[in-house]
């Protein structure tokens, strides 16, 4: 359990960075036209499936079969981009003519910044080994 929340540590970290970027810039992103809920919004959503990206990567890790670990990979950021997928056409279906597509774009921006610390923490986990 130790291991899982050291390699945390920088996940929950980019988290709180952006999450308060987005709260103390709440102001600024309106002047520009961003909807700061969207963004708060992808940011939980892919904090959460970054966590469990992985979890699942470092579980599949420790199984001797290399396939497990590919097919585990290929899951995960599969599962992050329909998550973000399915995020963005429910905020299209739900707010009708009110869509604000740079907020959408800056969700979209988040996706490479948590899938960039996954891989590379992961990495990092390996190499030790």
């Amino acid at each position: 359990m130790f291991q899982y929340s050291k390699l945390t540590y920088p996940i929950g970290f980019l988290f709180i960075i952006v999450s308060a970027a987005i709260e103390f810039g709440q102001k600024q992103l309106i002047a520009y036209k961003f909807v700061p809920s969207v963004i708060a919004y992808a940011n939980v959503l892919l904090f959460l499936v970054t966590l469990v990206g992985l979890i699942a990567l470092i579980n599949a890790s420790k199984n001797p079969n290399p396939n497990v670990l590919v097919r585990t990979v290929m899951a995960a950021m599969g599962l992050r981009l329909l998550g973000v997928a399915v995020a963005v056409l429910l905020y299209i279906k739900l707010s009708g003519t009110a869509i604000s597509p740079r907020s959408v774009y800056a969700a979209f921006a988040l996706y490479p910044l948590y899938t960039f610390l996954e891989i590379k923490l992961f990495l990092k986990l390996n190499v030790k080994k």
